[in-house]
C-alpha cells in the first residue's frame, strides 16, 4: 500500500512540473521577436486601442503594437540653448493625435532641408531598446545636435524626417516637414538620438556635445 501512495505522489509531482514548463514556453515564445510582421502591419480592426502594452512594443497578448504613420502626428522643434545663444540643440516632439494607440520604432531619419544627401548619423548609445508606444495626445521625443564644430556650415530653416516601422530599414509613409524655431547652421557632423518617452533622457545625449 505504501508503495503505491508513494507512486501517486512521484506521478504527480512530474505532472505539476510538466504543467510549469509547458506555461514558461508559452510566455517565452508570446514575448519573443516575431519575424513575420512587416513595416506597415496593422493591429486587426476589431483589436480595442487601449489594450496595455507589454515591454517590446507588443499587448500583453503578444500583438505588436502599429507602427504611427505621418497622419496619426503632428510635429515640433523647439531650442534648448537659450536665449542669446546660437541654434545648436533641439528638441524634436511627435504627438500622436490619433484616436488610437501606435508606436514610433528607432530613430527619426533626418535630412536637412534640401541640402542634405543622406540622413545625420545617430547616436547609437542613446537606443532604449523598445520602441516608444504612445496612446492619444501623448509625446514622443528625439534630440537633434545641430553641428558638431566643423569647418563648413549650410543654414536653414526647416528639416524633413521620416518614421522608420518595426523592421530594421523599413519605413512609414512619407516625409514630415518640419519647420525650426530659427535658421540653424547645420554641418556634417549633426547628430540624431533615438525616440524616446523622456526628453531629458534624449537631451542628456546631445547636450553634452
Amino acid at each position: 500500500m505504501s508503495r503505491v501512495l508513494a507512486g501517486a505522489a512521484v506521478a504527480a509531482v512530474l505532472t505539476a512540473a510538466g504543467c510549469r514548463s509547458s506555461g514558461a514556453e508559452v510566455r517565452d515564445a508570446a514575448g519573443a521577436p516575431d519575424g513575420s510582421g512587416t513595416a506597415a502591419s496593422a493591429r486587426p480592426s476589431g483589436t480595442d486601442p487601449a489594450t496595455p502594452t507589454a515591454p517590446g512594443g507588443r499587448t500583453d497578448g503578444g500583438e505588436r503594437v502599429r507602427p504611427c504613420g505621418p497622419d496619426d502626428l503632428t510635429s515640433s522643434a523647439t531650442g534648448v540653448d537659450g536665449q542669446g545663444h546660437d541654434l545648436r540643440h533641439l528638441l524634436l516632439v511627435l504627438t500622436n493625435t490619433g484616436d488610437r494607440v501606435c508606436a514610433v520604432y528607432g530613430y527619426p531619419q533626418v535630412r536637412l532641408g534640401a541640402y542634405s544627401k543622406s540622413p545625420v548619423g545617430v547616436i547609437e548609445d542613446s537606443d532604449p531598446v523598445d520602441p516608444a508606444v504612445l496612446s492619444p495626445g501623448e509625446d514622443v521625443y528625439a534630440a537633434l545636435l545641430v553641428n558638431g564644430n566643423r569647418t563648413d556650415t549650410y543654414e536653414t530653416k526647416g528639416i524633413t524626417l521620416r518614421l522608420q516601422g518595426a523592421e530594421p530599414g523599413s519605413t512609414v509613409g512619407g516625409p514630415i516637414s518640419v519647420n525650426l524655431p530659427e535658421v540653424a547652421a547645420f554641418d556634417d557632423g549633426a547628430l540624431v538620438t533615438y525616440w524616446t518617452t523622456a526628453q531629458g533622457y534624449a537631451l542628456d545625449f546631445v547636450t553634452s556635445r
